[in-house]
């Protein structure tokens, strides 16, 4: 009898462990079920610090296991002793214990939205950060050719993605990463078609990120125009990492769609018919937004 309770005991206690892992990995394949994949999973991002900060997450990885372990072993050898002092023979179901269940129930369905919820949202947010990590990587090569490079600008409510700044004219870059489709006959699923406005995937239509790339473009415009006081003309471009693009001629007043790879953002440090910038002016646009980078933001 002693080892039979020992077992049932192991039981109870083992459950909701056993219950956690069979959720995560039922929420994996879930997750998973599309066959969506991101356009640069396979390109190497690598920024200042980057193998330290690989480091160092490791560590915080570990130091939340200990921590987790340090909450969690106390009440839970706790329970795990209350649980041998039990007489199973004498053991009724009332009241308490359906409240007591009820309240398990509630409590577990609670944390399992939120590990839905904010996981997914922690998929979109790490898929964003690699696509502007990676075209940041690549914008920086512009730097060779005698442009000034931004990350992250801090606006009114929200971040310019990058700036380009140059004898070529100032960008206002927007980074968007969109998940390929599930693979079926190669190229095709890396492509897509864009008209100056609407961006044509293999599986979906959108025109959200171009007008936000010529929005932020305008807000950047304004901005220089009320710093400097003199009209800056912005243009406004949208990076695909990982996209193959398929356009027409572009109007000269529209958002221009690229790869960043390779030569893919050269086009932002090329003279063409226009009217360089001046030095001067570009130190002065240079300054203006350094002035951005505030403590608060």
């Amino acid at each position: 009898m002693p080892f039979l309770k020992i077992l049932i005991v192991l039981t109870v206690a083992a459950a909701p462990l056993l219950a956690t892992l069979c959720f995560l990995m039922l929420y994996r394949k879930w997750q998973a079920r599309d066959g969506r994949r991101s356009p640069i999973a396979n390109k190497r991002i690598h920024g200042a610090g980057e193998q330290l900060r690989k480091r160092i997450d490791d560590h915080d990885e570990r130091i939340i296991q200990g921590i987790t372990s340090l909450v969690f072993i106390g009440p839970y050898l706790l329970a795990f002793w209350a649980l041998l002092q039990i007489d199973l023979q004498h053991l009724r179901f009332g009241f308490k214990e359906v409240l007591l269940l009820v309240a398990f129930v509630a409590m577990t369905l609670w944390a399992a939205s939120r590990i839905v919820v904010h996981g997914n949202r922690r998929r979109d947010a790490l898929q964003g950060l690699r696509a502007e990590l990676y075209t940041a990587q690549e914008l920086n090569r512009l730097q060779a050719q005698g442009c000034v490079v931004f990350h992250d600008v801090p606006a009114d409510g929200f971040n310019l993605d990058h700036v380009i700044i140059g004898p070529a004219g100032v960008y206002a870059v927007e980074t968007k990463s969109f998940r390929k489709p599930r693979a079926a006959d190669g190229k095709s699923q890396f492509k897509v078609t864009y008209d100056g406005v609407w961006l044509a995937f293999p599986n979906f239509r959108t025109d959200q990120p171009s007008q936000q790339a010529r929005q932020q473009a305008d807000w950047l415009r304004r901005h220089l125009q009320q710093a400097l006081g003199q009209p800056i003309p912005v243009k406004p471009a949208l990076a695909l990492p990982g996209w193959w693009i398929d356009a027409p001629m572009i109007p000269k007043d529209g958002v221009r769609a690229f790869n960043p790879a390779g030569r893919g953002a050269c086009f932002m440090a090329e003279l063409r018919n226009e009217a360089p910038l001046e030095p001067a002016t570009i130190a002065l646009i240079t300054q203006a937004l350094a002035l951005r980078y505030t403590p608060e933001s």
